[in-house]
This record gives structure tokens, sequence and C-alpha cells, in this order.
């Protein structure tokens, strides 16, 4: 198969076919191209739910560097992600059907679990790579069994870890958070422009490059 025919005017390649984290990009003024993973979402035994994601994370963008091992070299860089959610050490993968999503509302009604997303950016360049995770506490409120029914009834449910969304009708179950809430939507996005900075990555940086332009 052909490699993707790559925009050279995109900042970024985003590999992740999240919408919640291609509107998070947009929203920086980032132009993007969108080129999915094809890595399969399976914890091996003896993996720790950090180690879990940050693998993910790093997987997804070695798979699409080596997609487009064959295309333009620009755009340099790529960004995946990968968020999971934890209750007790246990990570709670997207649910199999409407009752395994009922079922882990249930268990998360009235506690509180850990949202980890592992985002990682990968320098096409040189093949080096850097991988941050970044935590945040949610604590849901006390969920009723007609609540939970008709969350689930939404359909909203059934493509995300934990068997929940913030930014939308999930927003009803949340009564507290302790962290980045955009981490909990799957891409933490002022720990992202830290790291940037760190990198001194300017050209990419949502804030610094405009200034760079703007005086240039």
């Amino acid at each position: 198969m052909s490699a993707p025919r790559l925009d050279e005017d995109a900042d970024l390649i985003l590999g992740s076919g999240s919408p919640r984290r291609l509107e998070l990009c947009q929203r920086l003024g980032w132009t993007v191209q969108v080129v999915v993973a094809d890595v399969p979402e399976e914890a091996h035994d003896d993996e720790s739910p950090t180690d879990y994601a940050e693998r993910l994370a790093a997987e997804k963008a070695t798979d699409v560097a080596e997609q487009l091992r064959d295309a333009a070299p620009t755009p340099r860089w790529i960004l995946s992600a990968d968020t999971i959610v934890e209750l007790e050490d246990r990570i709670l993968e997207k649910p199999a059907d409407a009752d395994e999503a009922a079922r882990m509302l249930s268990e998360m009604s009235g506690r509180q679990h850990s949202v980890l997303t592992s985002y990682c950016l990968f320098d096409r360049e040189n093949s080096s790579h850097v991988v941050q995770t970044v935590y945040t506490g949610v604590q849901f409120r006390e969920l009723s069994d007609e609540l939970i029914e008709r969350y689930v009834a939404t359909g909203e449910p059934m493509d995300k870890s934990g068997s929940y969304g913030i930014q939308d009708f999930g927003s009803l179950l949340v009564d507290e958070l302790h962290g980045s809430y955009f981490n909990v939507m799957g891409l933490p996005v002022s720990h992202l422009a830290e790291t940037l900075e760190t990198m001194d990555l300017r050209s990419l940086h949502p804030l610094l490059r405009r200034h760079e332009q703007q005086y240039a």
C-alpha cells in the first residue's frame, strides 16, 4: 500500500482518529493531517496502566512513521496519544456492549478514578521520540440506575475508555476534577505546550510561534 499523500503546509501529523484530539489541535490553531495508526489496544499481563498508555502512545507514533516512510519529509512531527481510565490499578477499556458500559459506570459511581493520557512527539527526521504522561483524578457523583441506563442509551459511552466522555452528557456524571480537564478529553494541551517549550520547538508552539511571526 502506498504512503498517504502529505500536506506539506500542515503543522504536524496527528496519529489518532479521535475527533476530540483533532478538535483540540484545531482550537490551538494547528493545521493537522490525520494518519490513523494500526496498533492493537491490548494490555500485556504484567503491564501497569502507565506502562500500557506510554507503550501505546509510542507504538502509534512509530506505526504512523512507518506508514510514512516513503512520504514527503514534511510535516516533520507526529503527535500521538492514548487515554485510559484506571480504577484501583485496573484498566477500564472501551466497553464491548451496553451491559459492560453500565457495569463500569455502576462500579465508578460515587468513587474517584484516574484518567491517564500519554502523548508522544515523534521526530520523523531522526526517528527519535519523547513520551509524557499526565494524570487527572475524577470523582463521580452517586449515579442512579436510571441515570446510567439513560446515559448508556445515548451511545456516547461505546467508543470511550471507562464508558464516558467528559465533554458531553458525561459531564453530568462528574462531581469533581483534580487536574487537567483537557487530559480527560484526550490531550493535556498545557502539558504538551510545556513539552514543546522544553524541546525548544517554538515553530510548533501555539503562542510562541505567533509572537515570533508578529515581530519577525
